[in-house]
Protein backbone atom coordinates (compact mmCIF):
# COMPACT_ATOMS: atom_id res chain seq x y z
CA UNK A 1 0.00 0.00 0.00
CA UNK A 2 1.30 3.47 -0.85
CA UNK A 3 2.66 5.42 2.09
CA UNK A 4 1.74 9.08 1.64
CA UNK A 5 4.16 10.75 4.03
CA UNK A 6 4.44 14.48 4.67
CA UNK A 7 7.64 15.92 6.06
CA UNK A 8 8.08 19.40 7.46
CA UNK A 9 11.13 21.35 8.61
CA UNK A 10 10.38 24.95 9.60
CA UNK A 11 12.99 27.38 8.27
CA UNK A 12 11.92 30.25 10.54
CA UNK A 13 10.76 32.51 7.70
CA UNK A 14 7.92 33.87 9.89
CA UNK A 15 5.42 34.06 7.04
CA UNK A 16 2.85 32.10 9.06
CA UNK A 17 3.05 34.82 11.76
CA UNK A 18 1.84 37.58 9.45
CA UNK A 19 -1.41 38.58 7.80
CA UNK A 20 -3.68 36.33 9.84
CA UNK A 21 -5.78 35.83 12.94
CA UNK A 22 -4.41 33.24 15.37
CA UNK A 23 -7.17 31.11 17.00
CA UNK A 24 -6.83 30.98 20.79
CA UNK A 25 -8.31 28.91 23.58
CA UNK A 26 -9.95 30.94 26.33
CA UNK A 27 -6.93 30.46 28.59
CA UNK A 28 -4.61 31.52 25.76
CA UNK A 29 -6.81 34.58 25.27
CA UNK A 30 -6.21 35.54 28.90
CA UNK A 31 -2.44 35.22 28.38
CA UNK A 32 -2.57 37.14 25.09
CA UNK A 33 -4.38 40.04 26.72
CA UNK A 34 -2.03 40.03 29.71
CA UNK A 35 0.85 40.59 27.28
CA UNK A 36 -0.95 43.69 26.04
CA UNK A 37 -1.85 42.20 22.67
CA UNK A 38 -5.08 42.63 20.71
CA UNK A 39 -7.72 39.92 20.27
CA UNK A 40 -10.26 39.66 17.45
CA UNK A 41 -13.55 37.77 17.74
CA UNK A 42 -15.04 35.94 14.77
CA UNK A 43 -18.74 35.03 14.90
CA UNK A 44 -20.42 32.45 12.68
CA UNK A 45 -23.88 30.88 12.80
CA UNK A 46 -25.55 27.86 11.23
CA UNK A 47 -28.79 25.90 11.45
CA UNK A 48 -29.29 22.17 10.99
CA UNK A 49 -32.13 22.30 8.45
CA UNK A 50 -29.96 24.35 6.08
CA UNK A 51 -26.76 22.38 6.70
CA UNK A 52 -25.27 21.28 3.37
CA UNK A 53 -22.32 19.12 4.50
CA UNK A 54 -22.47 15.64 6.05
CA UNK A 55 -23.66 14.60 9.53
CA UNK A 56 -20.13 14.12 10.86
CA UNK A 57 -19.18 17.65 9.85
CA UNK A 58 -22.34 18.92 11.53
CA UNK A 59 -21.53 17.05 14.75
CA UNK A 60 -18.04 18.57 14.75
CA UNK A 61 -19.38 22.10 14.20
CA UNK A 62 -22.17 21.66 16.74
CA UNK A 63 -19.68 20.59 19.39
CA UNK A 64 -18.01 24.01 19.08
CA UNK A 65 -21.28 25.95 19.03
CA UNK A 66 -24.00 27.20 21.38
CA UNK A 67 -27.69 27.29 20.47
CA UNK A 68 -29.01 30.85 20.73
CA UNK A 69 -32.38 32.46 19.88
CA UNK A 70 -32.56 34.28 16.57
CA UNK A 71 -35.85 35.83 15.45
CA UNK A 72 -38.58 33.19 15.64
CA UNK A 73 -36.13 30.32 15.64
CA UNK A 74 -32.65 29.36 16.88
CA UNK A 75 -29.19 29.14 15.38
CA UNK A 76 -25.97 27.62 16.59
CA UNK A 77 -23.36 30.32 17.14
CA UNK A 78 -19.60 29.79 17.13
CA UNK A 79 -17.22 32.36 18.59
CA UNK A 80 -13.55 32.16 17.65
CA UNK A 81 -11.21 34.27 19.78
CA UNK A 82 -8.05 35.02 17.81
CA UNK A 83 -4.83 36.88 18.34
CA UNK A 84 -4.69 39.85 16.00
CA UNK A 85 -1.76 39.25 13.68
CA UNK A 86 -3.30 40.94 10.63
CA UNK A 87 -0.07 42.91 10.21
CA UNK A 88 2.10 40.46 12.10
CA UNK A 89 2.02 38.64 15.41
CA UNK A 90 2.91 41.04 18.21
CA UNK A 91 5.20 38.38 19.68
CA UNK A 92 7.28 38.13 16.50
CA UNK A 93 10.72 39.60 17.16
CA UNK A 94 12.82 41.76 14.86
CA UNK A 95 14.96 38.66 14.27
CA UNK A 96 11.94 36.81 12.87
CA UNK A 97 11.74 34.52 15.90
CA UNK A 98 8.81 33.89 18.23
CA UNK A 99 9.18 35.84 21.46
CA UNK A 100 6.90 33.45 23.38
CA UNK A 101 8.01 30.19 21.81
CA UNK A 102 7.74 28.10 24.97
CA UNK A 103 4.29 29.58 25.68
CA UNK A 104 3.00 29.86 22.12
CA UNK A 105 -0.65 28.94 21.45
CA UNK A 106 -1.67 25.40 20.56
CA UNK A 107 -2.53 26.38 17.00
CA UNK A 108 1.06 27.55 16.52
CA UNK A 109 2.41 24.31 17.98
CA UNK A 110 0.19 22.30 15.65
CA UNK A 111 1.05 24.23 12.49
CA UNK A 112 1.17 23.18 9.66
CA UNK A 113 -1.31 20.47 10.68
CA UNK A 114 -5.04 21.19 10.54
CA UNK A 115 -7.26 21.36 13.62
CA UNK A 116 -10.39 20.71 11.55
CA UNK A 117 -10.54 16.91 11.05
CA UNK A 118 -12.24 17.38 7.68
CA UNK A 119 -9.43 19.44 6.16
CA UNK A 120 -6.48 17.40 4.94
CA UNK A 121 -2.96 18.76 5.30
CA UNK A 122 -1.97 19.77 1.78
CA UNK A 123 1.39 21.52 1.31
CA UNK A 124 0.06 23.19 -1.85
CA UNK A 125 -2.51 25.05 0.26
CA UNK A 126 0.06 26.35 2.73
CA UNK A 127 1.99 29.59 2.46
CA UNK A 128 5.29 28.02 3.54
CA UNK A 129 8.11 27.96 0.96
CA UNK A 130 8.51 24.69 -0.99
CA UNK A 131 11.81 23.70 0.61
CA UNK A 132 10.29 23.16 4.08
CA UNK A 133 8.43 20.10 2.78
CA UNK A 134 11.54 18.42 1.42
CA UNK A 135 13.12 17.29 4.68
CA UNK A 136 12.52 17.12 8.41
CA UNK A 137 10.50 14.76 10.59
CA UNK A 138 7.49 12.90 9.25
CA UNK A 139 4.29 14.52 10.53
CA UNK A 140 1.84 12.26 8.72
CA UNK A 141 1.77 9.08 6.73
CA UNK A 142 -1.65 7.64 6.01
CA UNK A 143 -2.43 8.53 9.61
CA UNK A 144 -0.94 10.80 12.27
CA UNK A 145 2.31 9.22 13.42
CA UNK A 146 3.64 11.92 15.73
CA UNK A 147 2.01 11.28 19.14
CA UNK A 148 2.87 14.74 20.47
CA UNK A 149 1.20 16.38 17.48
CA UNK A 150 -1.83 14.12 17.82
CA UNK A 151 -2.17 15.07 21.49
CA UNK A 152 -1.91 18.80 20.73
CA UNK A 153 -4.54 18.57 18.00
CA UNK A 154 -6.95 16.77 20.33
CA UNK A 155 -6.29 19.29 23.12
CA UNK A 156 -7.13 22.12 20.73
CA UNK A 157 -10.36 20.45 19.61
CA UNK A 158 -11.33 19.73 23.21
CA UNK A 159 -10.72 23.36 24.18
CA UNK A 160 -13.02 24.45 21.33
CA UNK A 161 -15.79 22.35 22.85
CA UNK A 162 -15.14 23.28 26.48
CA UNK A 163 -14.81 27.03 25.79
CA UNK A 164 -17.88 27.37 23.55
CA UNK A 165 -20.39 28.44 26.24
CA UNK A 166 -17.98 30.87 27.89
CA UNK A 167 -17.02 32.56 24.62
CA UNK A 168 -20.63 33.12 23.59
CA UNK A 169 -21.50 34.46 27.05
CA UNK A 170 -18.56 36.87 26.83
CA UNK A 171 -19.69 38.04 23.39
CA UNK A 172 -23.12 38.83 24.77
CA UNK A 173 -21.58 40.72 27.69
CA UNK A 174 -19.75 42.86 25.15
CA UNK A 175 -22.90 43.34 23.04
CA UNK A 176 -21.61 41.23 20.15
CA UNK A 177 -24.58 39.26 18.86
CA UNK A 178 -24.52 39.50 15.08
CA UNK A 179 -22.99 36.53 13.28
CA UNK A 180 -22.23 35.77 9.65
CA UNK A 181 -23.51 32.56 8.10
CA UNK A 182 -21.00 29.73 8.31
CA UNK A 183 -19.35 29.06 4.95
CA UNK A 184 -20.72 32.28 3.46
CA UNK A 185 -18.92 35.02 5.38
CA UNK A 186 -17.24 36.00 8.65
CA UNK A 187 -18.26 38.69 11.11
CA UNK A 188 -14.98 39.93 12.58
CA UNK A 189 -15.01 42.13 15.69
CA UNK A 190 -12.03 44.04 17.07
CA UNK A 191 -13.12 44.69 20.68
CA UNK A 192 -11.33 47.04 23.03
CA UNK A 193 -8.60 45.01 24.71
CA UNK A 194 -9.30 46.35 28.20
CA UNK A 195 -13.05 45.79 27.91
CA UNK A 196 -12.51 42.19 26.81
CA UNK A 197 -10.04 41.59 29.64
CA UNK A 198 -12.52 43.02 32.16
CA UNK A 199 -15.34 40.87 30.75
CA UNK A 200 -13.20 37.74 31.15
CA UNK A 201 -12.35 38.77 34.71
CA UNK A 202 -16.08 39.13 35.48
CA UNK A 203 -16.72 35.73 33.92
CA UNK A 204 -13.97 34.16 36.01
CA UNK A 205 -15.55 35.72 39.11
CA UNK A 206 -18.92 34.18 38.24
CA UNK A 207 -20.51 37.52 37.34
CA UNK A 208 -21.34 36.66 33.72
CA UNK A 209 -24.45 34.55 33.24
CA UNK A 210 -25.37 32.09 30.48
CA UNK A 211 -26.15 33.26 26.96
CA UNK A 212 -29.66 34.70 26.55
CA UNK A 213 -29.55 37.52 23.95
CA UNK A 214 -31.62 37.42 20.78
CA UNK A 215 -29.10 37.09 17.97
CA UNK A 216 -29.15 38.28 14.37
CA UNK A 217 -27.39 37.07 11.26
CA UNK A 218 -25.78 39.19 8.56
CA UNK A 219 -26.38 37.73 5.10
CA UNK A 220 -26.08 39.66 1.85
CA UNK A 221 -26.47 36.77 -0.63
CA UNK A 222 -30.11 36.94 -1.85
CA UNK A 223 -30.72 33.18 -2.27
CA UNK A 224 -29.30 32.31 1.15
CA UNK A 225 -31.11 35.20 2.74
CA UNK A 226 -34.41 33.89 1.35
CA UNK A 227 -33.71 30.44 2.81
CA UNK A 228 -32.99 31.88 6.24
CA UNK A 229 -36.03 34.16 6.06
CA UNK A 230 -38.24 31.11 5.57
CA UNK A 231 -36.80 29.61 8.75
CA UNK A 232 -37.76 32.77 10.63
CA UNK A 233 -34.31 34.12 11.46
CA UNK A 234 -33.65 37.77 12.28
CA UNK A 235 -31.28 39.80 10.10
CA UNK A 236 -28.92 42.66 10.79
CA UNK A 237 -29.61 45.08 7.96
CA UNK A 238 -27.71 48.07 9.33
CA UNK A 239 -24.42 49.21 7.89
CA UNK A 240 -21.92 47.37 10.12
CA UNK A 241 -19.98 49.73 12.35
CA UNK A 242 -18.73 47.41 15.09
CA UNK A 243 -17.68 44.45 12.95
CA UNK A 244 -16.10 43.70 9.59
CA UNK A 245 -18.28 41.65 7.25
CA UNK A 246 -15.89 39.48 5.24
CA UNK A 247 -17.53 37.48 2.42
CA UNK A 248 -15.89 34.13 1.64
Amino acid sequence: MQNNSIRFACNGCGICCKGRLVPLTLNETRQWLERGHEVAIILEAFEQSIWTAGPQQFAHAAGRAVEVPCGNSHVRAVAVFAGNALVQCQSLGDDGRCGIYEERPLVCRIYPAEINPFIALDPENKICPPEVWEEGEVLFTDRIVDPVLADQIERSRQADREDAQAKIALCETLGLNVAAWKGNALAVYLPDRQQLAEAIARYDAGKVGPARSNWKVRVDAPALRQQLHQVGLAFDDQLPTDYIFHAL
